[in-house]
């Protein structure tokens, strides 16, 4: 029998382990054991998590910068202290301590988990089924959602398993969260170096995109083949990292699920605008001084800051609004694939539930194109409003964000665009209810569902379904197609005998996307009409043209 280079090492120096040794009966699967599975990387050495197999190696809370804490809370990530001996990796670390969570938990259909929370949070962790690290596997690696303001890496539905049993070398991450990762401030700008304060979360994933340039080589994973995939707030990350001189040359393909940061309607935070949010901050601590910030609890911070937790145009991380540098062509011109589910506002609160109530929405959010609303959203009754009251939400932010991506992508890339359209309605359990509303049926495919598919974790999701037939081949194919994207940069199979449909590059307005559900096949945009009235409330509102 012939070891794996892992289980080899385990067996080296032991033949009383099973599978080392003379008995060619055992398995090499046998012979591993996490404790000698060991890799060494930036800072020291780490072992592999007690949950770790010879076919799917996790490693768990690797740190990636110094804790950002005391003096270097409202600072760019730091570098790593080394450790001395070999570091476990059994257990996740704590998330980043999370702001005002806008969802309950664990009742909330969209987030799951009530996971500990600590200011101490920069960690990441790796999946890979490597056998070698010369093998050169695609990495992957995932940006988290949640509003900025809760999420972690180690979120059931972001494991690492299902793609890394398809070839992947699977990272996930922890970035700051609210006030600690997005509040900028006037002292905070003049100690910086680069005249600009904010934005810590996205110099948290520049850093953890930085080792994975230095350190994945060491898990089979390709420095050179890196997908940054995300989704919801991680996807508005992933697209200003596109525009971020800062990224350059750190990831070479790009998923967008759900939303990106375009300015819809009105422009992206400015630095000047975000230090007045910090210094109301400091006056509501009653602080004298940055100093006196830092000397308070985190928790004191956050719930002083309120919801501070937007990205801003800070002239470092982000140059400039991210539409203008799209229009100008300033961004990092790598492979995207952007898409959205088909009913992506259930969760959220509904628009309108009666006439009386939609005709005040409508006249107050659309002033003068309030008459255009109405055409593309028509009702009669107000079962015709509660029929529509989760759509606008859906177009005018899921939807339109990554369309209007993908279109400035595929007019100023020189690279390939694929679109996606998720529209799979899972089934419940009878006795599941949730937060937002009741039956779950109502939800259809909402926000986030997309991810337990895409990243083949149907039997790790949260919540937890009773999935049929169906949904496992619909995982398998939607898995399939992100892994190929990450391997090439192109989601259709090399493979002569692969049964996939074909899925076909976005190169205009008029191209088609690929549907994603109980049919696989291309086919038209949807919702046209909710996303033409949108291209044009914006670009009134906003005063300038599309990027495109």
């Amino acid at each position: 029998m012939k070891l794996s280079s892992w289980a080899a090492a385990a067996c080296a120096g032991s033949l009383a382990l099973a599978g080392c040794g003379g008995d060619s009966n055992n398995t090499a699967a046998a012979a591993y054991a996490t404790a000698r599975d060991i890799v060494t990387v930036a800072g020291g050495s780490i072992a592999a998590s007690a949950d770790s197999s010879a076919a799917i190696r996790v490693f768990k809370a690797i740190p990636f910068a110094a804790p950002p804490v005391g003096n270097l809370r409202w600072k760019a990530p730091q570098p790593v202290a080394a450790w001395s001996g070999v570091r476990r990796s059994d257990n996740f670390a704590p998330a980043c301590l999370m702001g005002n969570r806008p969802f309950s938990a664990p009742n909330s259909i969209l987030y799951q988990d009530s996971e500990p929370q600590s200011e101490d949070c920069l960690y990441l962790n790796v999946w890979t089924g490597a056998a070698s690290a010369t093998e050169k596997r695609p990495v992957m690696v995932l940006l988290h959602g949640g509003g900025n303001l809760l999420g972690s890496g180690a979120q059931p539905n972001y494991n690492g398993t299902g793609l890394a049993s398809k070839g992947a070398v699977v990272v996930t991450l922890n970035y700051r969260l609210g006030a600690l990762g997005f509040m900028a401030h006037p002292e905070l700008t003049a100690e910086s170096g680069n005249n600009a304060s904010g934005n810590y979360a996205l110099l948290d994933e520049i850093a953890a995109l930085k080792w994975v340039r230095d350190n994945i080589a060491q898990f089979g994973g390709d420095p050179a083949n890196v997908t940054l995939y995300s989704e919801s707030a991680g996807s508005q990350h992933a697209s200003v990292l596109m525009a971020s001189p800062l990224a350059k040359g750190l990831f070479h393909r790009i998923v967008l699920e759900s939303l990106a940061n375009l300015p819809a309607g009105t422009p992206n935070t400015t630095l000047a605008q975000a230090e007045a949010g910090g210094s109301a901050v400091q006056a509501s601590l009653g602080a004298a001084n940055l100093a006196a910030m830092r000397a308070r609890l985190p928790q004191e911070v956050m719930a002083a800051a309120g919801a501070i937790s937007n990205v801003i145009v800070d002239g470092y991380v982000l140059p400039d609004q991210l539409d203008l540098m799209l229009a100008n062509g300033n961004f990092n011109d790598v492979p995207m694939m952007a898409g959205w589910n088909s009913d992506e506002g259930t969760p959220y609160p509904a628009f309108a539930k009666t006439l009386a109530a939609y005709d005040t929405a409508v006249n107050a959010r659309f002033g003068s194109f309030a008459s255009q609303f109405r055409q593309v959203y028509p009702v009669a009754t107000d079962a015709d409003v509660v029929a529509m009251a989760y759509q606008p939400m859906r177009d005018s932010l899921f939807a339109w964000q990554p369309w209007t991506m993908a279109r400035s992508h595929a007019a100023k890339a020189k690279t390939k665009t694929f679109l996606y359209f998720f529209n799979r309605k899972p089934t419940y359990y009878a006795d599941q209810k949730f937060a937002e509303q009741d039956p779950p049926s109502s939800y259809g495919a909402y926000h986030s569902l997309e991810q337990v598919y895409f990243y083949n974790n149907l039997d790790r999701s949260a919540p937890a379904r009773p999935y049929t037939d169906v949904d496992r081949a619909i995982a398998d194919a939607a898995s399939t197609y992100l892994v190929n994207f990450a391997r090439r940069g192109d989601p259709n199979s090399t493979d002569a005998g692969s049964t996939l449909p074909q899925w076909p590059a976005f190169t205009s307005a008029a191209s088609q996307t690929m549907v994603i559900g109980d049919t696989i096949a291309p086919g038209a945009v949807p919702f046209r009409a909710a996303l033409d009235f949108y291209d044009s409330f914006y670009a009134t509102t906003l005063g300038r043209g599309l990027p495109f």
